[in-house]
């Protein structure tokens, strides 16, 4: 059998991986941005996040945003610069799909050198992240732009680094876990029930376990303790900082520490728009929770499989990853509750890297079976891999179960409008709150007359458009999709309606009208 000692990935062999799964996702990413100009919203709102970076006048970092979590638009700005040259990388969304290409990439190489660092045989080891990349859900993330697929990569590399503490107890993993649980913060608030859960996993290895207590003192437990808490500060600390100058970075900017939270733009504002909850808890948990986490659970349960046929059920090591897998899902299910969620499919995703990056401890305990029960149990978790592959394939392809990945952007109306701006209001002042039009202003040609919510003056102009040379306002339809949370509708509710003095029509487009400012 081939394992770690006889077998040391070379830089050459990490890199042709790497390259590998990145330039497949890449390829599929470039296919579906450019050549079937679909796109999806979220992952779009991330690069239209850069873009305001370099394009809104005057340029400058804090255009960003304060809604979204900022790191998956920091790492395309290299990318969106460049657009002006190819628009596409935008307009096609090439750019997020770059990043979040070199994140699959990144994760496949993580559990690489996870497997092998465990002892695990290379042939094994290449069945099972063969499985994982090619998982139709976990292709699909890693190519589409959306931020699930950077989470997915710190949430393989925390767990990988946690297995690796269980068996060596080197206190450096426990810092790269902090470092990994506060880029996933910066990436998506799952970050958070994630660490929680991680935190709790900690202490029970600590107290529990018996890989750590060659560093902490034998028989004593207040010393044990101050092992925790020292573990525990180490662990945090990184988190807490990045949740500090999240909340300190919307107060300077926006006035508003919680601006995230409870802004016109947040995501509690979207949800303004819905009717609210209108089932039971066991209605929600059946219909929502259960159902869309169902193509993702089948590698825990290929694990509760092993541990039961094992004997190993009720371990302290099982319940660092039940409380792991249980963290996220219960989360979503508290956020359908209190009618906080939209309950995606993506919500319910993160069970499968969790458990993948688990795998590698578990077969390292299966390798100390016999032969032949190695070889059973080693199957058990590999055709539950493919029971995954199947469920999810199945319920990509099923609208009502995956709506939102079958949703795309609209683009031909917003190029439309932008192709008139760009024609005939070159030299104009338009007004316009990018919450709905972002997709219109990466399609316009001159960025320094708009003025959008990214925009210094964007509040003075909307209290007072002529003062501040406003010449024209692009208007969302109040009554679509959330044009009513558009802050020219806001300011202003009888604009869309022409019941405003001060401007008058001049051309209406499918879900928007241009207003001519005339006095």
């Amino acid at each position: 059998m081939t394992n770690y000692h006889n077998f040391i990935p070379g830089r050459k062999t990490i890199t042709i991986l790497f390259m590998v799964v990145f330039t497949i996702e890449l390829a599929a990413g470039i296919y579906y941005g450019y050549f079937l100009d679909a796109k999806m919203q979220d992952a779009f709102a991330r690069t239209a996040n850069a873009f305001y970076v370099f394009f809104v006048e005057p340029p400058r970092f804090a255009s960003i945003g304060l809604v979204w979590n900022p790191l998956p638009s920091m790492l395309q700005l290299p990318f969106v610069a460049f657009s002006q040259i190819w628009k596409p990388l935008v307009t096609q969304g090439i750019a997020a799909s770059i990043i979040s290409s070199l994140f699959a990439a990144g994760s496949v190489v993580v559990l690489f050198k996870t497997f092998l660092r465990l002892n695990i045989s290379l042939k094994l080891t290449f069945i099972i992240i063969s499985l994982y990349a090619i998982n139709p859900f976990i292709f699909f993330y890693g190519f589409n732009g959306m931020s699930e697929g950077l989470t997915f990569f710190f949430m393989i590399y925390a767990v990988s680094c946690l297995v690796l503490w269980m068996k060596e107890g080197a206190a450096h993993y426990i810092m790269r876990i902090a470092f990994a649980l506060a880029l996933a913060f910066f990436c998506r608030y799952e970050a958070i029930p994630f660490a929680a859960a991680i935190g709790l996993g900690v202490l029970i290895i600590i107290f529990f376990g018996p890989a750590v207590k060659d560093f902490a003192p034998q028989g004593q437990l207040k010393e044990t303790y101050y092992y925790a808490e020292g573990t525990a500060i180490i662990l945090y600390t990184p988190l807490l900082f990045a949740v500090f100058l999240w909340i300190m970075f919307n107060w300077v900017i926006s006035g508003n520490p919680l601006y995230f939270l409870n802004s016109a733009y947040s995501n509690s504002a979207y949800l303004s728009l819905t009717s609210g909850v209108t089932e039971t808890p066991w209605e929600l948990f059946r219909n929502v929770v259960w159902e869309k986490s169902t193509p993702f659970i089948p590698v825990f349960a290929g694990i509760v499989i092993v541990r039961i046929i094992r004997g190993k059920l009720f371990k302290h090591d099982f319940f660092v990853l039940l409380i792991m897998v249980l963290a996220v899902i219960l989360f979503h299910y508290l956020m359908l509750l209190s009618g906080s969620s939209y309950g995606w499919l993506r919500f319910f995703s993160y069970v499968l890297p969790i458990t993948v990056a688990w795998l590698p401890y578990e077969i390292a305990q299966i390798n100390q079976e016999a032969y032949i029960r190695k070889l059973l149990l080693q199957g058990i978790l590999v055709i539950s891999l493919l029971v995954s592959c199947g469920l999810t394939l199945s319920t990509l392809g099923n609208l009502q179960k995956s709506p939102e990945e079958h949703s795309s952007m609209g683009t031909t109306e917003s190029r439309r409008i932008a192709e008139y701006i760009n024609e005939n209001l070159q030299e104009e002042r338009v007004l316009m709150d990018s919450f709905v039009t972002g997709e219109i202003l990466v399609n316009i040609d001159n960025m320094s007359n708009m003025v959008v919510t990214a925009s210094p003056d964007f509040y003075e102009s909307l209290e007072n458009p002529h003062k501040l040379g406003i010449t024209y306002l692009l208007v969302p339809n109040p009554n679509e999709g959330t044009g009513k949370l558009d802050a020219l509708n806001t300011w202003y509710p009888n604009l869309y309606a022409g019941r405003e003095e001060w401007c008058e029509q001049e051309v209406t487009f499918e879900g928007f009208k241009l207003f001519r400012v005339i006095y």
